[in-house]
């Protein structure tokens, strides 16, 4: 079974951040968080299994349409510890409402979980600088989303109840 590793919240939070400056824009958001996360995860997943994730990033495959990829991502890590192991097996319901308590406060945070809504009007301009702002805010998100994710597994356990 996957669990949060234990230790200090803000050497996590630097962890992550490490993560995440080292593939810069190299990866997109959902396999940012979900890198971030994964590493600080005891979990017998391998990191590769990052490649599931490739094509949510960029509002699921750079449409900007649909789901951000940083709460995508995010999901991906939280299912890593609170999902079903043996499907039909083990309680969804628990993991609906660990994913949904995630979900909700990104959108309390953030007013939208679309990435299109998220970045929209700097999308309309084709700028550099505007191209600029919208990684910077990217970023803000995935680090946002790593944290959400770590606030959501102390509420909820570092371990699943529901497998």
């Amino acid at each position: 079974m996957a669990r949060l590793k234990s230790g200090d919240r803000k050497q996590q939070l630097r962890d992550a951040e490490a993560v995440q400056a080292a593939h810069g824009d190299r990866s997109n958001c959902a396999e940012r968080v979900f890198l971030s996360l994964h590493g600080l995860i005891e979990t017998d997943i391998p990191a590769e299994a990052v490649c599931m994730l490739t094509g949510l990033g960029g509002g699921v495959g750079g449409t900007r349409e649909n789901i951000c990829g940083a709460v995508s991502g995010g999901l991906a890590a939280l299912g890593l510890v609170h999902g079903r192991l043996h499907p039909p097996e083990g309680d969804r319901l628990w993991t609906y409402e660990v994913c949904r308590d995630f979900v909700s406060r990104f959108q309390t945070a953030f007013g939208a979980t679309v990435c299109g809504e998220l970045v929209g009007d700097l999308l309309r301009q084709a700028t550099a600088e505007a191209e600029e702002q919208r990684k910077a805010r990217c970023r803000q998100y995935t680090l946002t989303a790593v944290r959400m994710c770590l606030e959501t597994l102390d509420r909820y356990g570092p371990a699943s109840l529901g497998k």
